[in-house]
């Protein structure tokens, strides 16, 4: 495998990381409305279900076919519901043993995100395996949805007591992962079967697909209730766009 490819894969990672550092700048300097944010949750949900159809799971299915393609869905989602349930076990530990203060929601959130970010890298990275070019559907899709929890973390963190200094170190550590989860993809991967990448890819889809369930738009709907549905559809919208014009 090239190093430039495996460079670029970690570039284009941060890139879509970039916009945690955004968000928590944003959420921790200003103040935003929470319909704000979840109609960027929704939105960003939308454009992500796109990336999902249109170009992971087809690339998925032409490297290995639909059963590895199948097996790596089933995998990915067990894996994100029980790595989120480990979370979620965590916060309510720590809010019954502090009386409801929830002093690591911030936290929690950040490692909520990178939990997400995590097979969304990859994707990014096992796109490059195909033509060299990372799917812009896909890239897009990440910028968007990283931005609310950049947001809501940096948001809670201050509310905490926690200063800039921490919470930048915090998100900018995310990020640096987040590229080198990218960069493993095709370092560690290329040299799979195609069932192998079909699996891989389908692990990372089945993930977001349950992060996306689970988290970014439940949170979206208490606070933009019935107009999640249409905002949704808006991404999903310009990501097919996107698709045809690419």
């Amino acid at each position: 495998m090239p190093e430039s490819l495996i460079l670029q894969a970690g570039l284009w990672g941060w890139l879509a990381a970039s916009t945690l550092l955004l968000g928590a700048w944003l959420g921790f300097g200003a103040r935003l409305s929470d319909r704000f944010v979840a109609a960027v949750m929704a939105f960003g949900s939308g454009v992500l279900i796109a990336a999902l159809c249109f170009e992971q799971l087809p690339q998925a299915e032409r490297l290995g076919g639909l059963w590895p393609t199948l097996a790596g869905l089933l995998a990915g989602g067990v894996a994100f519901v029980l790595a989120n349930e480990g979370l979620d076990r965590l916060e309510a530990q720590h809010r019954a043993r502090n009386a409801g203060e929830g002093s690591l929601v911030g936290l929690l959130i950040a490692a909520g995100a990178f939990l997400d970010g995590i097979p969304e890298s990859l994707a990014l990275g096992l796109g490059l395996l195909g033509d060299g070019r990372p799917s812009l559907v896909l890239l897009v899709a990440v910028l968007l949805a990283n931005l609310p929890e950049g947001l809501a973390s940096a948001a809670s963190l201050r509310a905490e007591g926690r200063s800039g200094r921490q919470v930048f170190a915090l998100w900018g550590a995310i990020v640096a992962l987040s590229g080198l989860a990218a960069m493993l993809a095709p370092a560690l991967l290329a040299g799979l079967s195609p069932g192998w990448l079909a699996f891989a890819l389908g692990f990372s889809a089945g993930a977001v697909l349950c992060m996306l369930v689970d988290t970014l738009i439940p949170e979206a709907f208490k606070a933009t209730h019935a107009l999640t549905g249409l905002i949704t559809l808006a991404g999903f919208m310009l990501a097919f766009a996107l698709e045809h014009l690419a």
